[in-house]
């Protein structure tokens, strides 16, 4: 038993020792050093070379890329279509706003931010179309006259007066723009029929870089609840169930009308992808403002000369033509006289005649007569013994250095009303044409007194200061 316990005891001394010895063994054991070599060296050094400029480029690469997407969402948000998708909050039922369709953005009801000022005149956008081309209206109508016999849009007064054709003196409206081509894509239209309130395609397309207000456009908008009744009456583009043209109401419903009466002519042009603009919210007293660059023009901009202020209404080369941006006075006090006393004839040298008295009395009274340039008052008849065609006022002009708006001039100022035209209604009628208010032409008694809106012309090379705003006009001299 005790020889036993003295052999175990010898047995654990020996385990603990070749522990003790093995620890100590472990302790002294020492790993060799390793030298890179020469070529593992380079390796090293290469592939860390490596992984440096590999991050370096995907960090620039995402860098430029971000600061390009950065840059494009910049340039989009100065862009007319671009700010307006970026700014604008998408509506839909019957909610008044922007709306989206298939074929990209419209404004439907009584929006109030969709103002546009282009070629110095205020446009509403009606949509935004897929392509980031911005479809316009003119806020008013341009002018008032028939619309003429052939019923036919392509063959109308409207078509040959918006548009150039081979006719020599066609083209009237687009004349007053800057540089169409620059800035603006033909405008696709169809002639559509109303049949029992429901729109009807006309089965032929059309492109012309200005069209007409369609009945398309005014339903999307929402009709008379829309931005685009503005109280006055202009036509649309399209026929009724019978045939008829049509027309916008003071109260924004739509009526059809013989091809004989005249209304107001709301353009329409289509703006370029991605055009520019320099400012605006869209509001009325701050639209956007189209970048025109030095694409520009005299027309709708303001002269002032003596104390009175007109507005040019067309242009060619340096010549200008301007309406007085009001009614004339005399003394202080607004001049109601009548055209004539027995025909509607633009006389200037019959004493009695609307003609003698602007350029024999009102012309002397001018301080600034001697800058004013004579000019051709076309006066040819608008009547129904000549078709109520545009071409016949070219038949017969008076030359002077003051005259009367003719029935086809553009309109600039639409809240003159009552005043009489140049042209006459017949050669033996004692009749002649007036402009009234609700964007209506209508017939007076050439002895009723009414408002006179004058015609001058000048050299524009003569303006020396101002920028062309009502604020700040163009001065001459």
């Amino acid at each position: 038993m005790l020889f036993s316990w003295y052999n175990f005891l010898d047995g654990e001394r020996l385990i603990m020792a070749e522990k003790k010895k093995k620890k100590e063994t472990k302790k002294k054991v020492k790993k060799p050093k390793h030298i890179l070599g020469k070529k593992e060296f380079a390796f090293n050094f290469i592939s860390l070379v490596c992984m440096i400029g590999v991050g370096i480029y995907f960090g620039y690469r995402s860098l430029y890329y971000y600061s390009k997407q950065n840059q494009q969402i910049q340039e989009e948000a100065q862009t007319l279509n671009g700010f307006i998708i970026q700014n604008s909050t998408v509506v839909s039922d019957e909610e008044v706003g922007l709306h989206h369709d298939s074929n990209g953005y419209f404004y439907k009801g009584a929006v109030d931010n969709n103002y546009v000022l282009f070629a110095n005149r205020l446009f509403r956008i009606i949509r935004i179309q897929e392509d980031n081309t911005v479809r316009l209206v003119l806020d008013t109508y341009a002018g008032v006259f028939p619309w003429g016999d052939p019923i036919a849009y392509r063959d109308s007064n409207v078509y040959y007066w918006l548009n150039h054709t081979d006719w020599d003196a066609s083209g009237y409206y687009y004349d007053t723009l800057p540089s169409v081509e620059e800035f603006l894509v033909k405008t696709e239209y169809q002639i559509n029929t109303l049949e029992d309130g429901q729109i009807r395609s006309g089965e032929e397309k059309y492109q012309d870089y200005i069209s007409l207000l369609d009945i398309h456009d005014y339903v999307m908008a929402n009709g008379m609840l829309s931005y685009l009744n503005n109280g006055k009456m202009f036509f649309l583009l399209g026929l009724g169930q019978d045939g008829r043209n049509m027309y916008v109401d003071e109260d924004g419903s739509i009526q059809t009308c013989d091809s004989t009466e005249g209304y107001g002519v709301r353009p329409v042009i289509t703006l370029k992808a991605n055009t520019i603009i320099t400012g605006g919210d869209g509001t009325k007293t701050n639209p956007f403002v189209i970048y025109q660059g030095d694409k520009v023009n005299y027309v709708g901009t303001y002269v002032k000369l003596g104390e009175d202020i007109w507005q040019v209404f067309y242009q060619k080369d340096s010549i200008l033509k301007l309406s007085l941006n009001g009614y004339l006075y005399e003394n202080g006090q607004e001049k109601l006289i009548s055209y004539s006393q027995n025909n509607s004839i633009y006389d200037i040298m019959k004493r009695g005649n609307i003609g003698n008295y602007l350029n024999y009395v009102y012309l002397p009274s001018l301080s600034y007569q001697n800058v004013l340039l004579p000019f051709a008052s076309y006066t040819g008849e608008i009547s129904d013994d000549q078709g109520y065609q545009y071409s016949n006022i070219y038949s017969n002009q008076v030359v002077s250095h003051v005259g009367l708006l003719n029935v086809f001039d553009p309109i600039f100022n639409d809240t003159l009303t009552d005043y009489y035209h140049v042209n006459t209604t017949s050669p033996i009628g004692s009749m002649e044409y007036v402009t009234f208010s609700n964007g209506m032409l209508g017939e007076g008694d050439v002895r009723d007194e009414k408002h006179i809106v004058p015609v001058i012309s000048i050299d524009a090379s003569g303006i020396s200061a101002g920028d062309g705003s009502l604020q700040n006009p163009f001065i001459v001299g």
